[in-house]
């Protein structure tokens, strides 16, 4: 488990120094917008592979309330755009909030 660990956190390393480093080179900003989707799955895909394999935890409670943060987010996402189908666009105050709290979770 700890190869696993450690693995996530070198790849995590490596995709953001390459496209921090590609974004200054190429001098483009939309690098860093790719950057931003892709670190983001990567932490979901090991989010959910911690959590599927059962991986021991240092913080379990916290990882928890992460993983219930992590599904309400996706829930109000899913209604919302279920509500744009229906010609109600509250999607568009989802993406605004998901702008701000995205970070966060990040971060968390």
């Amino acid at each position: 488990m700890k190869l696993l660990k450690l693995a996530d956190l070198v790849l995590q390393l490596l995709i953001t120094v390459t496209c921090v480093v590609s974004g200054i080179i190429k001098d483009d900003i939309q690098i860093l917008l790719y950057f931003y989707i892709i670190l983001g799955g990567w932490q979901l895909a090991s989010f959910l592979t911690h959590y599927f394999t059962g991986a021991s935890w240092d913080n379990r409670v916290e990882r928890k309330q992460y993983g219930h943060t992590i599904l309400w987010v996706a829930v109000v996402g899913v209604i919302c755009y279920l509500l744009l189908l229906a010609d109600l666009p509250l999607i568009v105050f989802y993406l605004m909030a998901m702008l701000i709290v995205s970070p966060v979770m990040a971060c968390w």
